[in-house]
């Protein structure tokens, strides 16, 4: 799962593939892969659940968008102490995470410099 959060739009529409769920409250949990920790509680509103699938609301925090939190994180979704499903999730955030190739001028030729980010640190 590939979601993208831009922080005008922290709303987000995910589909699980757990048919016919009751109404109630539900948490879909991110967790850093790198620390371990749980991240973000995001809250949870469920939309329409049917004979194939489930679609939720889920709300990220404000500021979520505007932080470099991209990555791989592990996410579950819980309904009260029960675990339904869990996974993995590509996180994008926007300005943090937009994937495009940036013009370098060396001086000597103009080049197309393209990243590669293997660790990102910790802003505190």
């Amino acid at each position: 799962m590939t979601i993208y959060v831009e922080e005008t739009n922290l709303m987000q529409l995910i589909a699980f593939n757990i048919p016919n769920l009751a109404a109630g409250d539900y948490e879909f949990i991110i967790t850093s892969q790198y620390s371990h920790q749980s991240d973000v509680l995001v809250p949870t509103t469920l939309i329409e659940t049917n004979d194939r699938y489930s679609l939720f609301e889920v709300t990220f925090p404000t500021g979520f968008g505007n932080s470099h939190l991209n990555g791989v994180y592990y996410w579950t979704l819980n309904y009260g102490s029960a675990t339904l499903q869990s996974g993995l999730a590509k996180i994008i955030t926007n300005p943090g995470g937009e994937i495009h190739t940036l013009a370098y001028d060396s001086g000597i030729v103009t080049e197309d410099r393209v990243s590669d980010v293997y660790f990102r640190p910790n802003y505190s």
